[in-house]
């Protein structure tokens, strides 16, 4: 009896200290300065885009209020009847100044639904940095400049996983909670000790380190283009680094 209590004491001891660890080595991530990209290339944002989602409008608008030299906006939907086209058109007419498109169709390259939605709008993109960013996502103004200043020497993809807010209801919390804390604490960990992986709500990729695996239907051969996109780039002999801020998704009412 002792000796299991001495056991027991043993791993709640070292579950602590692990637990520690990566929350000091989060905050030093965090809190760590690095000097990415000065120049200001033009990138392509591509958003894939599938029914009227929560605050879609919010974070769909929030892709004109980016502050940046030289970008454009590919929105992508798979289906001609899908609910959330004239949304999209409208945000579209209402920002002339912006050069943006909506690309309609669907290309099988996997069984990832996302993935073969953002197909054609990685073909159709003009600039060599592409940002693959989920639709549920707010863009603040900064976010392609604070996505360079991620891209320090021997970067293959910056990448970032959602920070939930606006929770409705039980369920949403919980997602909140593990967003904001277990998840985004572990990849924050793992990115200091050079080991980041990406998360699939925010890719930005250099063009040609994908198209020399084979292109964007690569991803499809996992079952998360996320998981794809980290082996892709460790085969490349590269690393997935993390901005200094995430982004905020609005969770909204979630259920069971």
């Amino acid at each position: 009896m002792t000796g299991s209590l001495i056991w027991l004491a043993y791993g709640a001891g070292l579950l602590l200290a692990v637990h520690l660890a990566s929350v000091l080595m989060a905050i030093s991530a965090l809190t760590r300065t690095t000097k990415g990209r000065t120049d200001r290339p033009g990138i392509s944002v591509v958003r894939p885009v599938c029914g009227l989602e929560h605050q879609l409008e919010q974070t769909l608008t929030s892709t004109f209020q980016v502050d940046y030299p030289t970008y454009e906006i590919l929105f992508c939907i798979g289906a001609p009847t899908d609910a959330a086209i004239p949304l999209v058109q409208r945000l579209i007419a209402a920002h002339p100044h912006i050069p943006a498109r909506l690309l309609i169709g669907d290309d099988k390259v996997s069984g990832n639904p996302k993935l073969n939605n953002c197909v054609k709008g990685w073909n159709a993109a003009r600039y060599d940095l592409i940002l693959l960013s989920d639709s549920n996502v707010l863009l603040p103004p900064d976010t392609l400049q604070r996505l360079l200043n991620a891209w320090t020497p021997g970067t293959g993809l910056v990448s970032s996983p959602p920070i939930g807010i606006q929770p409705q209801g039980f369920w949403a919390r919980l997602e909140c909670a593990f967003l904001n804390s277990f998840q985004a604490r572990w990849q924050l960990a793992s990115a200091r000790i050079d080991n980041g992986f990406a998360q699939g709500k925010m890719l930005l990729w250099d063009k040609s380190v994908l198209e020399h695996a084979g292109g964007i239907a690569v991803l499809g051969r996992e079952m998360a283009e996320d998981v794809a996109s980290t082996k892709v780039v460790r085969a490349a002999g590269l690393k997935v680094r993390l901005p200094g801020r995430f982004f905020a998704q609005p969770i909204g009412p979630r259920t069971l």
